[in-house]
């Protein structure tokens, strides 16, 4: 079965690029939200594998990925969210960390290597102590 991502960013360009990218991972299939509250309410009756969240919104320039995140956590507590942002901003990465987003990426031309390099680290079993505790 493969594993459902919502993508909520209004950012055509970024669209394409993470569209094109996920058609290149058999395991994945995506569902595309330009709005903030297109994904919130598919959240009602889909629980996807990963949320990959964008910051601003020119379709709504009165709520940001923060406030969008607050309502994912309300509803869909477990999701890893992957925040992605054109601000290089300290404190609006300690808000996401505050979230705990799973990944906060900058939209930048490495863009596509620090989505995967996330995507990868969702995928790595538990290291540690407990890791060798519980070993299949």
């Amino acid at each position: 079965m493969k594993k459902l991502v919502f993508i909520i960013d209004d950012d055509p360009v970024y669209l394409n690029f993470m569209k094109g990218h996920f058609k290149q991972m058999p395991d994945f299939e995506t569902r595309v939200f330009q709005s903030g509250p297109e994904g919130i309410a598919a959240l009602e009756t889909t629980k996807p594998y990963l949320i990959i969240l964008d910051h601003l919104f020119t379709n709504a320039p009165d709520k940001t990925g923060l406030d969008y995140l607050k309502e994912i956590r309300k509803k869909q507590s477990g999701v890893p969210v992957i925040y992605i942002t054109g601000l290089n901003d300290e404190g609006l990465k300690a808000k996401t960390k505050k979230l705990k987003v799973a990944d906060h990426i900058l939209k930048n031309d490495a863009f596509l290597i620090h989505l995967r390099t996330a995507m990868d680290k969702l995928n790595q079993p538990p290291k540690g102590i407990l890791s060798k505790l519980f070993k299949k």
